[in-house]
C-alpha cells in the first residue's frame, strides 16, 4: 500500500449536513479499499484570491493508504461533485506499512503533551536562560569592542594634546 496525503476544498455554501455527508462518503470509500490515518478539518479560511467566484472554503485533509484505484476514485468524485472546489492529492511514501503509519500519527500528540509538562516544569526555564545568556555574551563582546575603541580614541587625543 501507498500513503497518500488529499486535502481539498468544499464550497461554504453548502450546508453542514450535506458537508458531513460528503465526509462520510469519502471516509468509507477509504475504509473499504485502504485505511484512513487521519481526517483533519481545518475549518473555514480565506483565500488568497477567489475561486469559482468565492473567497472562502472549508479545507479539509485526508490522510490515507491505498492503493493507487482508490485515488483514482476519489479525484473522480472531486471532479463530478460542484460542492468541491479544488483538491490535491500527493503520494508521501510507497510501500508502506499502515499499521505502523498509525503509530507515528500518535506519536506526535504524545511528544507536545510531554513538551508542555516539561515548559510548565524548570526545564524549559533554564532553556530559556541558556538562550538569554547567548545573546547577552553577543551584547558583551560587543560592550568590549566599543570600549577597547573608545580607549584608543582616548589615548590618540591624550598624545595629541
Amino acid at each position: 500500500m501507498n500513503h497518500y496525503e488529499t486535502i481539498f476544498i468544499v464550497d461554504p455554501d453548502t450546508p453542514e449536513t450535506e458537508q458531513d455527508s460528503i465526509f462520510e462518503k469519502l471516509k468509507s470509500r477509504i475504509a473499504a479499499d485502504g485505511k484512513l490515518i487521519m481526517f483533519d478539518d481545518w475549518g473555514s479560511r480565506k483565500f488568497a484570491y477567489e475561486i469559482r467566484k468565492k473567497r472562502q472554503g472549508r479545507y479539509v485533509r485526508l490522510d490515507f493508504c491505498s492503493e493507487g484505484a482508490l485515488v483514482d476514485e476519489i479525484e473522480r468524485l472531486f471532479r463530478l461533485d460542484y460542492r468541491i472546489l479544488k483538491y490535491m492529492t500527493v503520494l508521501l511514501a510507497r510501500d508502506v506499512d499502515p499499521e505502523s503509519l498509525a503509530v507515528i500519527e500518535e506519536e506526535p500528540e504524545a511528544d507536545a503533551k510531554t513538551a508542555e509538562a516539561t515548559e510548565t516544569g524548570g526545564t524549559a526555564e533554564a532553556a530559556e536562560t541558556e538562550k538569554t545568556d547567548e545573546p547577552s555574551s553577543a551584547e558583551d563582546t560587543s560592550d568590549e569592542a566599543v570600549e577597547t575603541k573608545t580607549t584608543e580614541t582616548e589615548s590618540e587625543t591624550e598624545e595629541s594634546i
